[in-house]
């Protein structure tokens, strides 16, 4: 009887582990985290679970042998089965007292890559034949290395490097042998009664320590430690994270969509899920349902490495300058009031400091984002404003472009008719400010025989709406699409609408959407353009493309990395630029704003008003340092914006003043260059000179 039953067993054990599939392949999710620029400090991380996957290279060798100490200590000399512990689990089960013995490292991984669930001998059966397949398939380094990495440990860790975090607050390649053995001991039983598991030392400090010195004493029977070393190596560690300390550590990093940082993952997630293949065309981390529905799991739960181009330090120092904080110009300020900040790199694009807000999770008033990742990929709110005489540049370039001397004569009086563009006496264009119809100071005498520069210093609408007439509007768009305005706000049909410029060039667009107004700013734009822009001119007229993505790491190898494309405006020259940069230097030092080492300074400064009274609903300052590639200085461009949260109503500081570019944006804008060029260590460089170019000398001046 005994070797018939033997014999069926056989043949019938044979069937079914030839009939008990593998797994074709182990997809475990992991966290995506996102960088700072240099690519070590996490700035946030999304995904369901809390893993990220490591080599077996870096785990330590002791903490390797902690883990098979604690959970197979035959695992180098076994099959993938303990058949002992597999016969007293058999018997247990038979007997049903609810004990079913122990299983080996490589049958635990086999339950978690298979999921197999529940006690029934069906499922130990299983996993045991996995186990002994997998040993076949895979060296033992590669089992033990999947299984670290996919074993549960509490407190919401997958994985021995999230484990390490979660309880010693370091990387696992940092941790000791003794904060091995700790983790080794919570994998039996890592949630315990829900309060975490009882090998918690910070949980149960008893258990934890009798636990720890079985690991210990098992590791020295294994010959993984000596004796005489034992004490020293695998003394008990003397501090362990809580679970609340552990939770505001992550917090820190994986909440990072409560802090205006959250605003960048946004755009640069938004960027990453745009990318495509060069050669194909295909997305590279979009993915689709087998329903056809396109998703993004594989971004979000794929452990990918995203490196932005955020600077830390100057990112730092942005919330601090923009944000509510004591150390800021915006402390105290009336309540309504909203600022943002955008600092790009000028020859590349790179955003390095990026503030729109205190969170992730409410509006962005320094740009507009489509995050189909972590949103549903339709655009955000609040990112455009109109930017009044600060979008001046634009206008300047155009003209400059179009043969016009930075010491061309325009008629600077107010209010001016301009029948030809609609303007007649029941809507004249005034100049901007309190008293729009005072005669402006120009160096002739006459208020109709002002430069070009002077207009420009001082922001005078009538020769701006000229000088925008007589370059023509549409060219006046394609120049700030050109320099880095991707998109402007139209109203249509009573709403603001957006108006993507680059499937829209200036003749498609004026007069459709936008009139000779565009010329002074009336139309809404982004913070985060309007410094892509400012970086262009201080790159001589030479535009990259602002970008937040540096790099995309995939399973270690790098997926993608940053792209910068020059081009240069149409028709604009560095002569012009140097014009131009000649003229706005005067605009910082018209409203006073120094750095501490009186650096060169750029600045454009501008307000656009409170529907039709004389009050400002907006305020600009917009601008850059010089640069020098020769010194390897890249300078930094910078645009700031401070207006209301929420509805418009009048701006005001905290001294109940009207807010003017020049003021309390120009405050913000001053004090975070000075801060940021000095943290970063951007050397001091120059302008160069002025050339006069352009044969054009008379606009629509009178000479007196």
């Amino acid at each position: 009887m005994l070797a018939v039953i033997a014999g069926l067993g056989l043949v019938g054990g044979t069937y079914y582990y030839d009939s008990v599939a593998m797994p074709s392949d182990i997809t475990m999710d992991r966290v995506t985290t996102i960088y700072y620029a240099d690519g070590t400090t996490p700035m946030a991380r999304i995904g369901s679970v809390n893993r990220t996957l490591v080599t077996f290279g870096d785990i330590p060798v002791d903490v390797q042998h902690a883990f098979v100490a604690a959970q197979d200590p035959t695992f180098y000399t076994n099959s993938g089965v303990d058949y002992w512990e597999a016969a007293g689990a058999v018997w247990n089960h038979v007997a049903g007292d609810g004990r079913h013995g122990g299983s080996t490292i490589s049958q635990q991984y086999a339950r978690r890559w298979a999921e197999l669930e529940g006690t029934s001998f069906a499922r130990k059966a299983r996993e045991a034949v996995i186990a002994t397949k997998l040993n076949r398939q895979y060296s033992k380094d590669q089992i033990l290395e999947q299984y670290l990495n996919i074993m549960y440990f509490g407190r919401g860790a997958y994985g021995v490097q999230a484990a390490a975090q979660a309880y010693f607050g370091k990387s696992v390649k940092d941790l000791t042998a003794a904060e091995g053995a700790v983790l080794a001991g919570l994998v039996d039983n890592p949630e315990g009664d829900g309060k975490g598991s009882p090998f918690d030392p910070t949980v149960d400090a008893e258990r934890a320590h009798e636990r720890f010195d079985e690991i210990k004493r098992q590791m020295v029977e294994l010959g993984f430690v000596t004796p005489a070393d034992a004490d020293q190596k695998l003394a008990y560690p003397a501090k362990v994270l809580t679970a609340a300390q552990a939770r505001a550590d992550a917090t820190k990093v994986a909440g990072g969509m409560d802090k205006p940082e959250g605003l960048i993952v946004h755009h640069v997630l938004g960027e990453v899920a745009a990318l495509t293949d060069p050669k194909t065309g295909q997305p590279l981390y979009e993915d689709a349902a087998p329903d056809g529905r396109k998703h993004f799991d594989r971004l979000r739960n794929g452990g990918l490495k995203i490196v932005t181009t955020i600077d830390r330090t100057a990112q730092q120092i942005a919330v601090r300058e923009a944000g509510r904080n004591a150390e800021s110009n915006m402390d105290k300020q009336p309540a309504n009031l909203q600022a943002a900040l955008v600092a790009i790199e000028p020859g590349t694009g790179a955003v390095k400091a990026y503030y729109g807000g205190d969170t992730g999770n409410g509006g962005d008033y320094a740009g507009s984002y489509a995050d189909p990742v972590l949103g549903d990929g339709t655009d955000s709110c609040c990112g455009g404003h109109p930017a009044g005489a600060s979008f001046d540049v634009y206008t300047l370039a155009a003209g400059l472009s179009a043969g016009y001397s930075i010491d061309s004569y325009w008629n600077g009086e107010s209010p001016q008719e301009f029948p030809g563009s609609g303007r007649t006496s029941r809507n004249p264009i005034r100049n901007a400010g309190e008293n729009p119809t005072a005669a402006p100071a120009c160096s002739s005498g006459s208020p109709k025989w002002c430069t070009l520069s002077e207009a420009t210093v001082m922001a005078l609408n009538t020769p701006y709406f000229a000088l925008a007439a007589a370059a023509g509007p549409a060219k006046v768009i394609d120049t700030a699409h050109a320099a880095g305005i991707g998109s402007m706000w139209a109203s249509i049909d009573g709403r603001f609408v957006k108006v993507d410029l680059a499937k829209a060039p200036g003749k498609d667009v004026f007069p459709k959407y936008f009139n000779t107004e565009v010329g002074l700013g009336q139309y809404p734009v982004t913070v985060l353009d309007h410094a892509a822009g400012m970086a262009t001119f201080a790159n001589r007229g030479v535009a990259t493309k602002a970008h937040f993505l540096k790099e995309v790491w995939t399973d270690g190898k790098k997926t993608y990395g940053e792209v910068v494309n020059p081009k240069r405006i149409p028709g604009f020259t560095e002569a012009m630029a140097d014009d131009l940069n000649a003229v706005l230097q005067g605009v910082p030092k018209r409203y006073g704003l120094r750095t501490h080492d009186d650096r060169q300074l750029v600045g454009t400064a501008g307000a656009w008003q409170l529907a039709q009274t004389t009050d400002n609903a907006h305020a600009w300052m917009a601008g850059y340092a010089a640069s020098d590639p020769a010194r390897k200085s890249s300078g930094l461009a910078v645009a700031v914006w401070v207006g209301n949260k929420s509805e418009e109503q009048k701006i005001v500081d905290r001294d109940g003043r009207a807010i003017i570019g020049g003021t309390l944006p120009g405050a913000i804008w001053r004090d975070f260059l000075d801060a940021a060029l000095t943290a970063l260590n951007v050397p001091v460089a120059t302008f160069p000179p002025a050339t006069h170019t352009g044969d054009k000398v008379l606009g629509t001046g009178v000479k007196p």
